[in-house]
Order: C-alpha cells, then sequence, then structure tokens
C-alpha cells in the first residue's frame, strides 16, 4: 500500500510530495516535481510516464481537474487515477 500528499506553501508557492510505502524504491519512481510548474504523484504500480504526462498538461495552463482528467483518458479502462 502507498500513501502520498502533495502540499503548496502559500507564501513561497513552493511545492512537495511525500510519500510511504510497504514497497522499495516507490520514493525514487512516484513524486514528479517540475519548477514554476507543480507536483504529482503516482502510486506504486503505475506507468512511470503518468507524472511528467500531468506535469505537461499543468505547463499547458491546464488546472490540476484538467490535468488528472486528460491523464485518465490515456489509461486502460480498468485502471484508476
Amino acid at each position: 500500500m502507498t500513501f502520498s500528499i502533495i502540499g503548496r506553501c502559500e507564501k513561497t508557492n513552493m511545492v512537495g510530495v511525500a510519500i510511504s510505502s510497504s514497497s522499495i524504491s516507490v520514493a525514487s519512481r512516484c513524486p514528479w516535481v517540475r519548477a514554476g510548474v507543480g507536483a504529482a504523484s503516482t502510486q506504486n504500480v503505475t506507468d512511470p510516464s503518468l507524472g511528467n504526462l500531468m506535469l505537461d498538461y499543468l505547463e499547458k495552463g491546464l488546472d490540476v481537474t484538467e490535468a488528472v482528467s486528460y491523464t485518465h483518458l490515456t489509461l486502460p479502462t480498468n485502471r484508476e487515477v
């Protein structure tokens, strides 16, 4: 099981990701942060390209809900976001 949280500082606008998991190496493949854009987090068993895809959508100006929705459209129908 993996738990993730993303936070943003209202004063500095800096973002960060924290992850806790029973699986090894999750921290190396689940958090995604891009300076000036935002942060995203995937879960333990996932397509590692999804984090960058979400950040690409954010960088293009989509809001968080739109970025998640567009990312969801790229997944097979049996996957959750």
